[in-house]
Parts: C-alpha cells; sequence; structure tokens
C-alpha cells in the first residue's frame, strides 16, 4: 500500500484508506474489503453477550438502554434479571413506576428507566417501529440507539457512531480533528461503510473492535484486523487519536442527612421521603440533571440545618453522627454525611403523606439511589 504525508489533524488521503471525502470511499471492492476483514475477524472474536442470542428489538433496545455509559459487565446481570421481570414492551408498560426504579437500582443514572417506561408504554399503543425513523419518535432513543436496534434486530442498512467507533474511524484515519467535527465525520464514515449484508454484525464488529482491541489507553494493533489500513498505526501515533477532549472540572458537593427513628411496639421505624421536583434545591445539579426522582431518600437537611418537617423542633433533637463518604455522579463528587436522631415523645407526627415510615426490612422494597444504600449500611452498624 502506498503511503503519502498527511498534515496531523487532517484525514489521511491515502486512496486505499476510507476517508469521508475519498473518492476511494465509492468503490465497492475497498468497502467489500474492509467488510470482509472486519466481519471474519469479528465471527471468531465476538464476546458472548446475552443480547447478541436474540433479534427481538424490545431486547436489543433494553441492552443498549442499559450500556449507555455502563460497563458491559455490570450490564448482563440486570439485563437479565429486567428481561425476566419484564420480558416484552406491554410488561414493562403496565409496571408501576416504582417496580421499574427498583430493578434498574445499582446501575446510575436512573432517568434511562424513566425514559425506557415511558418508551414502553409508547410502543406498547402504537406498536414497535419498523425502522430507524420510527425509533427515533420513541422517548429516550437518539440516533445511535436507532441505528443499532435497526441493524442489529431488524437487518436494516443503518450506520450507529458511538465512543468505540469513533475511536476506530479517527485511527485508522488520522483524523484529529476536535470532538463535534469528529463525530461528525465519523458518522458520515459509517454511513459510507455499513454495508446492506449483516449491518448489525457489520456495527457489533465495529464497536467490538474499539471495546476490546483499538482501545482508549492501549491500541493492541497485533490482534487488530484493519491494521494495515490504518494511518495512526502506520505513524506509530495510535495513542494521540482522538484528540482529547478537555477535561471537565470537578464540581464538588455536599449532601447531609438525617435517618430519622422513632420506635413503635420496640421495632425501630425510619422516616424516608420520596425525591420530587420539590425536593431539589432551586438552580442545583441535581434539579438540572433530575437525579433520582422519583426514587427515596433519607430525609435530607435543609438550609436551615434540619429537613424542613423539623425544622421548628431541631433545637431539641440531638443528630448523632453515622459516618460521611464520596459518591460520584458524572463528574461531581458528592460528600454525603448522615446522622441518626431518635425522636423524643414530644417531637412533632410527621406527617405521613410527606414521609413514610419503613423498618429496615421494609425499605429494600423501595428504589432507592446508590447513596441512600450506603446510608443504610451505616445506620445497621450502629448499636445505639
Amino acid at each position: 500500500m502506498s503511503k503519502k504525508t498527511t498534515l496531523v489533524g487532517r484525514p489521511s488521503s491515502d486512496p486505499d484508506i476510507i476517508t469521508v471525502s475519498n473518492p476511494a470511499l465509492e468503490r465497492s471492492e475497498v468497502r467489500a474489503d474492509y467488510h470482509r476483514l472486519l466481519l471474519a475477524w469479528f465471527d471468531s472474536h465476538k464476546r458472548d453477550l446475552p443480547w447478541r442470542k436474540t433479534k427481538d428489538p424490545y431486547a436489543i433496545w433494553v441492552s443498549e438502554i442499559m450500556l449507555q455509559q455502563t460497563q458491559v459487565a455490570t450490564v448482563i446481570p440486570y439485563f437479565e434479571r429486567w428481561l425476566a421481570a419484564f420480558p416484552t414492551a406491554q410488561a414493562l408498560a403496565t409496571a408501576d413506576e416504582q417496580q421499574v426504579l427498583a430493578l434498574w437500582q445499582g446501575l446510575g443514572y436512573y432517568r434511562r428507566a424513566k425514559l425506557l417506561h415511558a418508551g414502553a408504554k409508547q410502543v406498547a399503543e402504537n406498536g414497535i417501529p419498523s425502522d430507524a425513523a420510527g425509533w427515533r419518535d420513541v422517548p429516550g432513543v437518539g440516533r445511535y440507539t436507532a441505528g443499532a436496534i435497526s441493524s442489529i434486530a431488524l437487518n436494516l442498512s443503518e450506520p450507529l457512531v458511538d465512543g468505540n467507533v469513533e475511536r476506530v474511524y479517527s485511527r485508522l484515519t488520522a483524523d484529529s480533528s476536535p470532538a463535534k467535527e469528529l463525530t461528525a465525520a465519523a458518522w458520515k464514515w459509517a454511513e459510507k461503510l455499513v454495508p446492506a449484508q449483516r449491518p448489525g454484525d457489520w456495527n457489533q464488529a465495529l464497536m467490538e473492535l474499539g471495546a476490546t482491541v483499538c482501545k482508549p489507553d492501549r491500541a493492541d494493533c497485533d490482534r487488530c484486523p484493519l491494521v494495515s489500513k490504518c494511518v495512526a498505526h502506520a505513524r506509530g501515533e495510535q495513542t494521540r487519536f482522538p484528540t482529547p477532549k478537555p477535561k471537565t472540572q470537578t464540581v464538588k458537593l455536599q449532601h447531609e442527612y438525617w435517618v430519622v427513628r422513632r420506635w413503635e411496639n420496640g421495632i425501630p421505624l425510619y422516616a424516608i421521603e420520596q425525591i420530587g421536583s420539590e425536593t431539589y434545591r432551586s438552580g442545583s445539579p441535581e434539579e438540572k440533571g433530575r437525579w433520582w426522582e422519583g426514587m427515596w431518600q433519607f430525609l435530607r437537611v435543609g438550609p436551615e440545618g434540619a429537613p424542613p418537617g423539623l425544622v421548628d423542633y431541631k433545637d431539641d433533637l440531638w443528630p448523632v453522627s453515622l459516618g460521611s463518604f464520596t459518591h460520584a455522579v458524572t463528574y461531581h463528587r458528592i460528600t454525603v454525611s448522615a446522622s441518626l436522631v431518635d425522636l423524643p415523645e414530644k417531637a412533632p407526627q410527621l406527617s405521613e403523606t410527606a414521609f413514610r415510615w419503613v423498618s429496615m426490612d421494609e425499605i429494600d422494597k423501595f428504589a432507592l439511589p446508590a447513596p441512600q444504600s450506603k446510608i443504610i449500611t451505616l445506620a445497621k452498624r450502629d448499636s445505639r
């Protein structure tokens, strides 16, 4: 293969390298060579994953939503439990939101579960979409997910680009464009390359290559089926591509909770509240991101130094520290502190409409964000 010197920051113009603007992209034999090499590798090296054993659009949809910003190993048991509980879109559509959130508990990014639930209601009413355009009308389904479902489940020649595909494209073509431009170029490249035959396998193969061989921190070029076509490899500059995105600055937050306890017939009961729009601080990251909405938490301490329902009684209550820990949500680092508060006899009867009183045995039935589960662990360690 002849090689030409290309400018850093611009895709290669070599005749055998497929870039968006290269005329070679229009030659079927060039595209066929890529298809042959990558699909043969995929057939021999693909991972055995549960969602690859079905062509059910609903199951593929669930897997793709779960896999967003979540590692494959983490998703597998959740995927299997989800399909056991909600085997069809109709089953999910009729489920209670608390069931949905409880089953999602631990995967994070709970808005995905709420959108999946809303999408299932739409699909149950209107039927499974038959193409990518139809899927993009479903709540929570964007261009990538629509392409994945359409190609993998429906065998339609639809492209997709995720972080893995974008990285493979960037290294194959030595495209060091900044993030937005790179993503746009990768989509055009993917549109040109997606085959009419086995489009789903092709898309999965591109993602598999990025996930297992052409990884962010290390490119295992000796195992790559497309190494002979890779400009970055030819230059010895694999890890320079893609151009690193500017680091998002970490935002530090403080969350304080009271584990409010009262005793009933010798059994300790704890107050929990449902997280809704009224529990968010105005302008806070939680409000903007709708973190954990619809789930349950121990009583959040407000600006007055006590949960809103206990502000008038805070001077009579003695919080005892249970400990603290850190929790991450996207680029936010939250220091969570928890205190135990035993209600005295003269303390208020908290409204059952605002709070629920539950035992530790009952609390597992509620959908709880990860920090609340950690607070439970701290509370159970306390022997008071």
